[in-house]
């Protein structure tokens, strides 16, 4: 999905606006500092009901707390791995038999809380029906499950967020607001509708009602994942382009990877003993074969008729195939050195007697630049998005306070066990 007039909208409201590239100590959008994800825990409980329900009462995306979900089979927003010592772990969760209800607070991230219902919200029709099904400890270890695996996403999109109510004025942040609502409105919903085969919002309103969503969860969803993502896209200071001699520079240092090794192109006549009743019959064929394709018979109709091969029946037709790949290697030589047209000698093996012929080869080499430059250039812009992404996480977590009981599972994510303050 791709929302390129926004992406546009969004960067000249900044060259306009102007913006604080760092946040001043006393600017009311850091808020207090955070508490003690213990008192979190102890306090969760005096507000259970408060926090698990959500309405459309809920503040504003741009000043508010900042639900966050997505879809299960779809690619995560914040891709980017990241060194995250910073990340504090503690006995985890799913090691204690009480369950996590939608209030449960999972982390704490710059003093502002995450929740069950935060991070696995989104599934709840699933896993509505999941509960249905499963055991209740089966159940509850689903949920963990999940949790696990989202949670660091969710906590670096609030990061993000964090960030941008940090270091965006107001104007900036309402200018965005107003270009996220208009793209929900004019391109998400027609989306939607057409992926569940609608014709109205009020359809697709009840659809999403029988799955245990609604149109307003929807654009909570999307206007935080548009947030993050065009926050990220403007102070992601990574190359778009690259021009041609950056390209073959790097195809040159890694030539290498596009290596191609020699194939030929073949037919094989195979006449296998047990067939015929024996080596010394299968001589007999053999030599039949041979008269008559010194006589001026085809090769492909003489497989036809004699070959026991599997391609007989294709007149013994291989296509392209690379050197290394056969199983005789005295066959394989004769391949790749008889002139092509060219019908080789007799081979015996154990089981056969075979004859090969070379109608066409492709010698060793290597793709050309220009076969591969637009992939290559794809490639190099993909890697420095990526690196971009997770030189602006790391800052990011450089400077943050983050607590959660959940070990979270990234091969780049080194928790320790101290309590972050």
């Amino acid at each position: 999905m791709r929302y390129a007039q926004l992406y546009f909208l969004f960067v000249v409201s900044l060259s306009i606006v102007g913006c604080e590239t760092t946040p001043k100590v006393d600017n009311p959008v850091l808020g207090p500092p955070p508490p003690r994800l213990e008192s979190a825990l102890k306090q969760q409980k005096l507000k259970q009901s408060e926090y698990a329900n959500r309405t459309p009462d809920r503040k504003n995306l741009l000043t508010g707390d900042f639900e966050d979900s997505e879809n299960p089979f779809e690619t995560r927003i914040i891709t980017a791995s990241t060194t995250s010592s910073r990340i504090s772990s503690e006995s985890s969760p799913e090691d204690s038999e009480e369950p996590l209800t939608d209030s449960t607070v999972v982390a704490m991230v710059n003093g502002a809380p995450l929740f069950v219902s935060d991070v696995i919200g989104v599934y709840d029709f699933q896993l509505q029906q999941a509960e249905q099904r499963m055991p209740p400890e089966e159940y509850q270890k689903l949920r963990r499950a999940l949790i696990k695996r989202d949670l660091k996403g969710h906590i670096e999109r609030q990061l993000l967020i964090h960030e941008m109510k940090s270091t965006l004025k107001k104007e900036q942040l309402d200018m965005l607001q107003e270009h996220l609502e208009t793209a929900f409105e004019e391109e998400r919903i027609p989306e939607l509708q057409k992926q569940l085969k609608v014709n109205s919002p009020q359809e697709l309103e009840e659809i999403l009602n029988n799955q245990g969503r609604s149109i307003y969860s929807e654009k909570e969803l999307f206007m935080k994942q548009q947030s993050a993502i065009q926050y990220m896209a403007v102070t992601a200071k990574a190359t778009n382009d690259f021009s041609r001699e950056e390209v073959l520079a790097r195809y040159r240092a890694n030539i290498e990877d596009y290596a191609v090794p020699s194939k030929v192109r073949w037919q094989r006549i195979r006449i296998s003993f047990k067939k015929h009743g024996g080596k010394e019959k299968a001589v007999a064929v053999l030599h039949e074969v041979i008269h008559k394709h010194q006589a001026g018979e085809d090769f492909g109709e003489l497989a036809k008729k004699y070959s026991d091969g599997t391609r007989a029946e294709k007149n013994g037709q291989w296509g392209w195939t690379r050197s290394g790949s056969l199983a005789e290697p005295d066959i394989e030589k004769a391949l790749f050195e008889l002139p092509a047209g060219q019908v080789s000698q007799v081979f015996e093996t154990p089981d056969s007697f075979q004859i090969v012929k070379v109608n066409g080869r492709k010698e060793a080499g290597y793709t050309p630049f220009a076969d591969v430059q637009g992939k290559l250039e794809q490639t190099m812009i993909t890697e420095a998005r990526t690196k971009a992404t997770k030189e602006i996480l790391d800052a990011l977590y450089a400077k943050a306070v983050i607590e959660t009981k959940f070990k979270i599972e990234d091969e780049n994510v080194k928790p320790t066990n101290s309590e972050a303050h």
